[in-house]
């Protein structure tokens, strides 16, 4: 499912950097057991259960070569954002996304060749390159969606049209409040996602995106993914994304300083990786949690440097005694700050209240 990167970047900034993000497609949706029995016999006569569907549906952009219009619609508590982009994806790994909406990213375009991505600012003549190894890890979507399964109960529910195209919608239960987080709308014949809400814990809709237009086709060129920038254009590099470690005490040592960590998480949410980046000469730690559909970073840095917010305007907000800033775009959440010598920012795809809880917890 195509990502309007630029637009909605505030999930992965943090100090300046990108978090690496984690491959998720699902959502949930309270059911009864009546209204679950009916749906398994929806999923037999398919002749495919819900869980080989959803794993179709990762492999589907691998496979399946498109052109369509994608819209992605963020809610807030204080606004709406909208961006509408033209995408191009030729299988396996190679998406050319040009903006249409809203007026300030017009005419800009991303492209994305495996694990690495080409940010064209037209306005400014800038090509900004970047690489996460991160976007074309078969291996920790597999794994993600494992964990997905140890903590969402996955829930056919109905059929539907997105596009043009015939779907079949999925929605997943938290195991453990009984809330839903998130629903896709699965094409019937090539299983790609086409559609996909993200609910508050309230329940009410954090996003929504999907597809407006789609056309499956094999004969896209490859002149189309050219990376040359235009005459004229500076380049420029971007953040450079390490594979995330699992060795956490590695990653600690790398740090330099001695770092906190949260000690109330939701419910399902482990310790999955970490990471250090150098950004403009700043050394900062990126913890990452997940419960394997939403993720939560802990970013650290003892070298003063605070968040940016990019284009986003963010709000003060008093707990236990520190004075904070947050920002919140769709389901995701950040808030930032300093304690203990050290400056702390957590990004999550949570409610704010429930991002101020762990805040607590971090430094006691």
């Amino acid at each position: 499912m195509p990502c309007a990167n630029r637009a909605a970047a505030f999930r992965s900034i943090a100090f300046g950097l990108r978090g690496a993000a984690v491959f998720v497609l699902l959502g949930l949706l309270s059911a009864s057991a009546g209204a679950l029995a009916k749906s398994d016999v929806r999923a037999a006569k398919t002749g495919k259960d819900p869980v080989t569907l959803l794993r179709m549906s990762i492999d589907a952009p691998r496979t399946v070569s498109y052109i369509g219009q994608f819209e992605t619609v963020r809610f807030s508590s204080a606004r709406a954002s909208a961006t509408i982009v033209k995408v191009e994806h030729r299988a396996p790994a190679m998406t050319r996304r040009w903006f249409v909406a809203p007026e300030a990213l017009y005419g800009d375009y991303i492209i994305t060749r495996g694990t690495a991505t080409y940010d064209f600012d037209t306005k400014h003549g800038r090509l900004t390159i970047s690489h996460n190894p991160t976007i074309d890890n078969q291996i920790s979507a597999a794994d993600d969606f494992d964990q997905v399964l140890g903590n969402y109960r996955a829930v056919p529910d109905g059929a539907d049209t997105v596009a043009d195209r015939a779907t079949q919608s999925f929605v997943f239960v938290n195991k453990h409040t009984g809330e839903r987080a998130l629903r896709v709308w699965l094409d019937r014949e090539t299983h790609l996602v086409l559609k996909k809400e993200e609910y508050h814990a309230n329940g009410a809709i954090a996003s929504q995106a999907r597809f407006e237009e789609l056309r499956y086709t094999d004969t896209i060129p490859r002149d189309l993914f050219a990376i040359d920038p235009p005459r004229g254009y500076a380049q420029v590099a971007g953040v450079d994304v390490d594979m995330p470690s699992s060795d956490i005490q590695r990653v600690i040592k790398q740090a330099r300083f001695t770092p906190y960590e949260p000690k109330n998480l939701p419910q399902g949410f482990e310790l999955d990786s970490g990471d250090v980046t150098t950004v403009n000469g700043v050394r900062t730690l990126q913890l990452l949690y997940s419960d394997g559909l939403r993720t939560i970073s802990l970013f650290e840095n003892a070298n003063g440097a605070a968040a940016d917010f990019g284009t986003l305007r963010p709000k003060t907000i008093e707990f236990e005694g520190h004075s904070a800033q947050y920002v919140e775009d769709g389901p995701t959440t950040l808030l930032t700050w300093n304690e203990h010598n050290l400056h702390f920012a957590l990004v999550g795809d949570l409610l704010r209240n429930e991002l101020i809880a762990i805040a607590n917890s971090v430094v006691p």
